[in-house]
């Protein structure tokens, strides 16, 4: 959701942020509001941002200056879009001494007032707050903000929620687990979103029920993915997601050290959870969406301080709440001997990876393999 601090004047309106689609769909929203749409062609002029070098960032700067200053056809309103201005940021071009200049001529004509009948939006990745000109734009219209959550875990929610409502735009009928599963292999920009529900929804025709063959058929897979995905899917014992997203990240050329080491951490909270869980010092309550609720027994102050530290990170940051139940969730589907077993196979394989001439990528199919299998074929191999 975006940030929006008070409007202080109908006049200017300033939209950053890394959510590129969603400050695009704002700045759309309220244009159209102020020029009706049949209007703009004579009422709106965008000026592109999108710049290389020092010349057309100036160029950009005194077209925006000369388009404020001009009256709209026939008196009637007129919008400016300074679109998409992001070397405003940009280490060389932004800090240029001319540009910084324009800058402030910009600012100056802000502080003294857009023309009526105006409206001035300006998109940006971001804008230094010290700057006059930020100051300029806050002073005499709105700022709207649309960063992107810093924690994995929360861009992912967001997406989810975004998915769902692009789901509900489109008409189309999905559960949660389907929507995920999309999510999962579109990642978390927006307009990737959108672009693929709008795919999607060409692809069912008049059908609105979407089924997960569709979602593989159709839906291209364009999102990174990281380390902790893989620890995911371990965790739940997803042989099948595993080894997709182990092939992903090895794509990606992702280190495989580093992702024996992120699964050496894994199975080290596991291993705490699980503790915990044979203790009865916890409970993890099923919330839906592979999501649960850690809740903790009344231990005394210092065992409860010491579970506490044992779960924080290397630096001592202390496990998020919502990153604390998953894995306790996790720890539900492995028993004590089986999360000391694969911590002792994590640990061959990290000295495989080093020391043999094995490819790592086959090392590492072999340890998933080991990791995710199922009960049922630990007791088959035990007794035959």
């Amino acid at each position: 959701m975006p940030k929006q601090a008070p409007a202080k004047s109908t006049h200017v309106c300033l939209i950053i942020g890394e959510d590129e689609f969603s400050a695009t769909a704002a700045a759309r929203e309220k244009i159209d509001r102020f020029v009706p749409p049949a209007d703009q062609t004579l009422g709106l002029e965008i000026i592109d941002g999108q710049v290389d070098i020092i010349d057309q960032a100036l160029a950009c700067l005194r077209r925006c200056l000369e388009a404020i200053r001009t009256v709209g056809f026939l008196g009637g309103r007129k919008a400016v879009w300074l679109r998409g201005v992001d070397f405003l940021s940009d280490p060389v071009i932004g800090r240029n001494k001319e540009v910084q200049e324009t800058l402030q001529i910009l600012a100056d004509t802000m502080a003294g007032g857009i023309p009526e009948g105006h409206l001035l939006i300006i998109t940006a990745l971001k804008v230094d707050a010290r700057t006059s000109f930020y100051k300029a734009c806050i002073a005499q219209g709105e700022l709207i903000e649309f960063d992107l959550a810093e924690k994995p875990w929360q861009r992912d929610r967001g997406a989810m929620t975004f998915a769902m409502h692009a789901f509900k735009d489109a008409g189309l009928q999905a559960g949660n687990e389907l929507i995920e599963s999309f999510v999962q292999k579109v990642g978390t920009d927006t307009r990737q979103i959108m672009q693929e529900t709008a795919k999607l929804a060409t692809y069912l025709g008049d059908r609105r029920e979407v089924q997960a063959a569709d979602i593989e058929a159709i839906i291209s897979t364009s999102r990174d993915l990281f380390a902790w995905d893989l620890e995911d899917a371990v965790g739940k014992r997803d042989l099948r997601q595993s080894l997709t997203v182990l092939r992903q990240l090895l794509f990606q050329r992702m280190d495989p050290i580093r992702l024996i080491s992120g699964l050496e951490g894994r199975f080290r909270h596991l291993l705490i959870l699980r503790e915990a869980l044979d203790n009865r010092w916890i409970a993890a309550q099923p919330m839906g969406h592979d999501n649960f609720k850690l809740t903790m027994a009344d231990l005394p102050e210092a065992l409860a301080e010491q579970f506490k530290q044992a779960l924080a990170s290397e630096k001592g940051t202390p496990l998020h709440p919502f990153v604390a139940g998953k894995l306790a969730g996790q720890a539900t589907m492995f028993t004590r001997p089986e999360i000391d077993q694969r911590r002792d196979w994590i640990l061959a394989a990290r000295r495989q990876l080093v020391s043999s001439a094995i490819p790592g990528t086959l090392i590492l199919e072999y340890l998933i393999l080991k990791l995710c299998r199922s009960r049922d074929q630990r007791t088959t191999n035990a007794a035959a």
